[in-house]
């Protein structure tokens, strides 16, 4: 007798739960996302996307300045859930390891400045399988992307060379033997630079020597200018060739003349102490700013370009200039 007063009890309760349903108020209702949905929110907001930065290292203050202008981008859009990452060192097992991650953190878009062109390939070919998509800043993979902005590495190296000339002119130089300089030699960037560089002096009168990498010690180069008194001058092919460069012209009271690239604190303060002739800027805070851009873009489907190259400039930086 009492199991089934029980269930009349039950009974009762399911009746008074149907005949509440038609009434004024409307019954909880539990949503499930599809995954494969337009892209929107259940509330007509924009999606938020993952989007991830992963650069050569963490210390260069030029990945601090993609990372400035990738952050001025995400304030302006909004509803982006923006990471930046990398190395601890420039290598490709560490660089392929914070790709590994940012994909298995559920990144939407990596903007991503590769650490040699093929040493990373295959975790962003897993990534790319896995629906991410790649936008290369300052360095790119040989793999398929959607846009790499960069520098026009060569023409800036030209124009580098061209104006180291005008210096070693103006110091009534014409003759003699120059340093070139780069960190890596895996890193297609600078040695685009270091190929336009060679391209500006065919013809004259002056010595290129072969290309030294520093291979991320910086005594080394150091000790490399120190043992070469009688170059004319160097060229340092990125921020920290430059920085090294001019450090030890200092530490040297060295007349020699250093051409240098990027433009951080530290190559600026060197170049007004008048131990760099000049430098080249580039335009980081672009690169990262229309990365991001294009990231969004792309996700949402208005930005449908495939490895598409997009010069982001340069500018000749002096003394006179800061």
């Amino acid at each position: 007798m009492k199991h089934n007063r029980f269930l009349k009890i039950i009974f009762l309760l399911m009746l008074t739960a149907i005949f509440c349903a038609g009434c004024g108020n409307e019954p909880d209702v539990v949503v499930i996302r599809d995954s494969n949905s337009s892209g929107t929110n259940e509330t007509g907001d924009e999606k938020k996307y993952k989007i991830y930065l992963i650069t050569m290292d963490l210390a260069d203050d030029f990945w601090k300045t993609i990372d400035l202008g990738c952050r001025q981008a995400v304030e302006e859009l909004g509803e982006v859930d923006y990471v930046w990452t990398g190395p601890d060192v420039n290598e490709d097992a560490p660089q392929m390891e914070c790709i590994d991650k940012a994909v298995a953190d559920g990144a939407d878009a990596i903007i991503l400045a590769a650490s040699s062109p093929w040493g990373v390939n295959e975790s962003i070919d897993k990534a790319t399988k896995a629906g991410v998509k790649f936008i290369y800043v300052d360095n790119a993979a040989q793999y398929d992307c959607v846009a790499f902005l960069a520098t026009d590495n060569e023409l800036a190296g030209t124009i580098a060379g061209e104006t180291l000339k005008q210096g070693l002119e103006d110091a009534g130089i014409t003759s003699g033997i120059i340093g070139v300089t780069a960190n890596k030699d895996n890193v297609t960037s600078t040695n685009l630079r270091i190929q336009g560089f060679r391209k500006a002096f065919e013809g004259t009168e002056f010595t290129l020597d072969n290309t030294f990498f520093m291979e991320d010690n910086d005594q080394s180069l150091k000790d490399f200018a120190a043992a070469h008194p009688e170059y004319i001058a160097f060229f340092g092919s990125n921020e920290r060739t430059a920085r090294n460069l001019g450090e030890q012209m200092k530490a040297a009271a060295s007349k020699q003349i250093v051409m240098g690239f990027d433009t951080s604190d530290a190559v600026l303060t060197l170049m007004y102490e008048g131990y760099l002739y000049a430098t080249l800027q580039q335009k980081p805070q672009r690169m990262g700013y229309e990365g991001v851009k294009i990231a969004v873009e792309t996700l949402q489907g208005t930005y449908t370009k495939t490895n598409e190259r997009i010069d982001t400039g340069v500018n000749v930086i002096n003394k006179d200039s800061i």
